[in-house]
């Protein structure tokens, strides 16, 4: 019986019922693009994020362009990001025609370094004539970044800091005002509705969350065509809008968002429980402060490519997120850097593995799935 990476019908089943009552709605209206669903789940979504405004655009990828635009970022600006993340978060960069600058993660949680990116910012060796104009810290796996650090210094160096929470649906990390979730600290926050993630959709969506509402105002209009009103527009803009059928699947996922995360973490410590100790294996870390919602589970070994393919021989899913980090992808070769500038990127990505997680993985799916990697490494 095969073990799945991520178990997309069974939480279908578990909203289906919903969903379709919503889907009979907008087809009685006819209501396809925006309407009362989209303002309903940007509402609702806003509301349990704890910020004043969400907007939904057609996927990840859009909400850090878009971001990135209202911002006020383009053409002869840099935008410090992390090159161990996927391709997208550089990708939104250069599509507004900034440069990314790549600062190295910490070696314990694979977030952004926030003493690499103040040494980067101190030599003053930028990439563009203007220097950097934001940065964008990635919540790798779901796990929050050093927000309070990075935004201290984001500060001082007067950066706009756009997070990359494209992971992280529902993590929390505590500051001096108390638990927040993850998005919410930075000038905005960038998520994913991509089926995968711990909140997707039936197709693509994404959505940028912020308590600035002169930042939310341009986003609203440069993801549909710049519009004033059907035939009027302020501004050549793009078709980057969350359609309304996503967001009837994301309103009935998100009242099981905090359930299913719950879910992920009784996962995510029964691997620990049986994994820890270990020679050879690294488990995941969460510092103080922080508390992740386990989009992925990543342990780390030198063995990392035996131990995958025992699990795959078992029939177990796995994957490695991500192998090659974003400076040696062929796509950043302008960029000029390579192998070496990024130590701690690219011994991570050399010893990475995602095992299964998803919240309807059994106990004894995860004792296998630990069973077989125990005795993988003791074959070694």
């Amino acid at each position: 019986m095969t073990i799945k990476f991520v178990d997309l019908a069974a939480q279908t089943r578990e909203i289906r019922e919903r969903v379709d009552r919503e889907f009979e709605e907008i087809h009685s209206r006819a209501r396809y693009i925006g309407g009362p669903q989209v303002s309903a789940f940007e509402s609702e979504f806003a509301s349990y994020l704890g910020v004043r405004k969400a907007i939904g655009v057609n996927s990840g990828t859009d909400a850090l362009r878009l971001a990135l635009l209202a911002s006020g970022v383009g053409p002869g600006d840099e935008v410090i990001t992390v090159p161990l993340t996927f391709i997208a978060s550089a990708e939104a960069i250069v599509q507004v025609g900034a440069r990314p600058a790549f600062v190295d993660v910490d070696q314990q949680t694979g977030n952004m370094s926030a003493a690499a990116m103040l040494r980067y910012l101190e030599t003053n060796r930028f990439s563009t004539p203007n220097g950097p104009k934001a940065v964008i810290p990635v919540h790798l796996y779901g796990l929050p970044a050093s927000m309070g650090s990075l935004r201290e210094i984001a500060r001082a160096w007067d950066l706009r800091l756009i997070e990359d929470a494209c992971q992280a649906h529902g993590a929390r990390l505590r500051d001096h005002t108390g638990w927040r979730r993850a998005g919410t600290i930075g000038d905005a926050g960038c998520f994913s509705f991509y089926p995968g993630k711990n909140l997707g959709g039936w197709g693509d969506g994404g959505a940028i969350v912020t308590d600035d509402e002169d930042l939310a105002e341009r986003v609203s209009s440069l993801r549909d065509h710049g519009r004033l009103s059907h035939y009027a527009h302020s501004e050549l803009g793009y078709n980057a809008r969350l359609d309304a059928m996503q967001a009837a699947v994301l309103r009935a996922k998100l009242e099981r968002l905090d359930e299913w995360n719950k879910s992920r973490r009784g996962i995510a410590a029964h691997y620990r429980e049986l994994l820890g100790g270990i020679e050879g294996l690294e488990l995941p870390t969460e510092p103080e402060e922080t508390e992740a919602c386990n989009h992925l589970y990543v342990i780390r070994s030198s063995k990392r490519d035996h131990i995958r393919e025992s699990l795959l021989l078992e029939q177990i899913e796995c994957a490695i997120h991500y192998p090659v980090p974003l400076h040696l992808q062929p796509a950043c070769r302008f960029l000029g850097y390579h192998s070496g500038d990024f130590p701690a990127s690219e011994r991570l990505a050399n010893s990475v593995l995602s095992l299964p997680m998803h919240p309807h993985l059994t106990p004894v799916e995860i004792e296998r799935v630990a069973g077989v990697i125990k005795e993988s490494i003791k074959a070694t």
